[in-house]
């Protein structure tokens, strides 16, 4: 009798150890064919840890821990950003990851990707570019994926050949062939998959990095825009993968030669924001459409791309908010923080600007048809939500649905060499996928419903921050209501406790995005809340913020927030140009004068020629012709060997019409630099 009942109990436990045989199913669902573009009906898949065990029809049985009910919605593959930068594009201190350790301030980085990417189902992306001190942390990351934050893949930093100007923190400068390819190995050596290669190297530079790059295995990811190297001549060189398709256009295209006719055409100037430098990349192609014989260049560049199996992305979003043709607004830089492009076009120009748009998305298409992989590259602060914005604007110019999300799954995955257990929904391939409340194949616009998302083969639950909540109800309701809703939030048990790091990155972004009045509220949030915890700002950001205010023409806020910074900060070295100009703004050019010549030789402000001599193009430009003269003249003085400096002092000399002053400056530049080809056309014109 006992063995009896030791063989049922026996037999019960082989039954309930087996009564799960998956650990999650979503039954009864359509399912995206990345490969084909169709939609199969009728499917259940069944995902054990983190990959797909089956794929099995609805109406077969199974046994899981956990099912979703499909209720026939859409599941695609993850989608994939193959061009993003984590550091920067969050208030992230470029040089100091250091100061990210307290608090667990890294966590809280990583998850803003969760919240600004993973949130919108992109489940993987590539980080096109940054500051080598991040490395290490971000390389940790891509080794150590988690089902909280979308997979990370990095490239280091973007690659530029030696020149004599300061570099911002992610350009990594090389000194000659050789040294690029000691780059090459040390990357390689590191772990890294992916290299960037930018647009000012040098032709032998990036010919050696390339052919470096063929023998350790790494795929190069290139962006040529500068007439130094063309996308023909990288695919010679073996390289697959370009940034940007409006990069097209310099390929074909000297810029030298075509800017001022394109610019002349359209009767624009150069650009002075980088949204009028995209908006100028959509003119770009209105112009190429004029010409048979531009046109004719593309169409067989295009021919070669596709030959070769070569890839773009898009950073679509980017250039149609800049031509005002996107719903949601990004920017290739997310400061000053804004809802609108910064141009200035009067209604002609905008009306030539949404015909060169229109050529733009026409290109697009026909590239793709020719064969020409595209994949989805936002570049830009927004990435999750640009991404989705992309989708729409790709099906608008007449991509197909199904051909929509293959250039947002299999496309990339394929470009970047991670479809091998991504980008497609199939047995053996890891379970990062989205299921849609509202099919997109009914209509586009479903893309931005609500979602599930799974990653590694869990169901994604975003975390609330009340630090980083707090930014968007500043800009959104202001002041006095966001004081109103951090009380509230604090008592709120779904708001885990405030975090010092998520805080102080608010803080951060408020101060570099140029909002004043905001910022100065969050920071007496931050020392109300934390009074024993310190917080610094950098000069370079306190400049960049202010040199946007002097452009937007906010003298106001630029007054509160430079004293304001100069009274909280007193440890930021301020850059001398900066206080230059507020000197002149309180008390004219003799007081500009003296502060600077008082305060040359001091340690306590930055001393830049390039700073200085941008800010005598701000006056410049902006028709103050004495003060722009006044200020070259101060960069002489610590510069005297500079040819640009004399170059720009003869400029601003022929501005005013003195024309001898404008010839001696003209002169001293060309003794300096003889081939100055701006010098030269001075003077010939003189």
């Amino acid at each position: 009798m006992k063995t009896f009942i030791s063989i049922i109990l026996f037999c019960f436990f082989i039954s309930s150890c087996g009564q799960y045989k998956y650990d999650l199913a979503i039954k009864d669902i359509q399912i995206f064919d990345s490969e084909t573009t169709k939609v199969l009906e009728n499917k259940t898949v069944l995902i054990n840890a983190d990959t797909i065990a089956a794929i099995i029809d609805s109406k077969s049985s199974f046994r899981a821990k956990k099912t979703i009910e499909g209720n026939n919605r859409l599941l695609t593959p993850g989608f994939i950003d193959t061009h993003v930068h984590t550091v920067g594009n969050y208030g992230a201190q470029a040089t100091s990851p250091e100061n990210y350790k307290e608090d667990n301030g890294l966590e809280m980085l990583r998850d803003l990707q969760a919240e600004h990417y993973l949130n919108h189902g992109v489940t993987t992306i590539i980080d096109m570019g940054q500051p080598e001190p991040w490395i290490d942390v971000t390389l940790d990351w891509q080794k150590n994926p988690t089902p909280n934050h979308p997979n990370i893949f990095i490239c280091g930093g973007s690659m530029v050949s030696d020149e004599d100007r300061r570099q911002p923190e992610h350009h990594i400068e090389v000194m000659n062939p050789e040294n690029g390819r000691e780059k090459v190995r040390e990357y390689a050596s590191r772990g890294l998959k992916y290299m960037k290669l930018y647009s000012k190297l040098k032709k032998a530079d990036y010919e050696a990095m390339a052919d470096e790059a063929k023998k350790q295995g790494i795929i190069i990811n290139s962006h040529v825009d500068n007439n130094r190297v063309t996308i023909s001549e990288g695919i010679d060189y073996g390289v697959k993968n370009f940034e940007h398709f409006f990069t097209l256009t310099p390929s074909i295209l000297n810029y030298d030669e075509h800017w001022p006719k394109m610019n002349a055409m359209y009767d624009i100037k150069m650009n002075s924001s980088i949204d009028e430098f995209a908006a100028q990349m959509v003119y770009f192609f209105g112009y190429i459409e004029s010409n048979k014989e531009y046109e004719n260049r593309l169409m067989t560049l295009l021919d070669k791309m596709a030959a070769e199996g070569a890839t773009f992305s898009s950073a679509l979003n980017v250039v149609a908010s800049a031509a005002g043709q996107s719903d949601f607004f990004t920017s290739f830089e997310y400061f000053p923080i804004r809802d609108a492009p910064m141009v200035n076009y009067n209604s002609k120009q905008q009306k030539q600007l949404d015909l060169a748009y229109e050529a733009f998305m026409k290109y697009i298409k026909i590239a793709h048809d020719k064969g020409v992989k595209l994949r989805v590259g936002t570049d830009c602060r927004f990435g999750g939500r640009a991404f989705l914005s992309e989708l729409i604007l790709f099906n608008k110019a007449g991509f197909s649905v199904g051909e929509t999300l293959q250039i947002a799954t299999l496309n990339g995955y394929e470009a970047m060499d991670l479809d091998s257990n991504r980008g497609r929904i199939e047995v053996g391939q890891t379970a990062d996928l989205i299921l849609f409340d509202k099919n997109p194949f009914s209509t586009i616009d479903n893309v931005l419903s609500e979602k599930i998302i799974i990653k590694d083969g869990l169901v994604f639950k975003p975390t609330k921050s009340i630090g980083h909540e707090l930014r968007t109800i500043l800009l959104d309701d202001g002041i006095e209501q966001s004081k109103a809703w951090l009380s509230k939030a604090k008592s709120d048990n779904t708001y885990p406790k405030i975090k010092v790091s998520a805080l102080k990155n608010t803080v951060r972004e408020l101060f570099a995005g140029g909002k004043t009045k905001e910022a100065i509220a969050a920071y007496e949030i931050f020392k109300n809340g934390f009074p024993e915890k310190s917080y610094e700002i950098d000069g370079v950001t306190i400049t960049n913020s202010s040199y946007e205010m002097i452009r937007n023409g906010d003298t106001d806020d630029l007054k509160t927030y430079y004293n304001f910074c100069k009274s909280n900060f007193p440890e930021a070295n301020i850059y001398l140009g900066l206080s230059v100009y507020m000197e002149i703004l309180e008390g004219g050019i003799a007081a500009g004068q003296n502060h600077f010549n008082s305060y040359v030789k001091d340690d306590k402000y930055i001393l830049d020629e390039n700073e200085i001599n941008g800010l005598g193009y701000l006056y410049l430009q902006s028709g103050k012709a004495e003060e722009a003269i006044a200020v070259f003249e101060m960069n002489v003085t610590p510069f005297p060997g500079s040819w640009n400096v004399y170059d720009s002092l003869g400029e601003a000399y022929l501005a005013v019409g003195d024309k001898e002053r404008a010839k001696l400056n003209y002169k001293k530049s060309l003794e300096l630099n003889p081939e100055s080809s701006s010098g030269i056309a001075a003077l010939k014109k003189l």
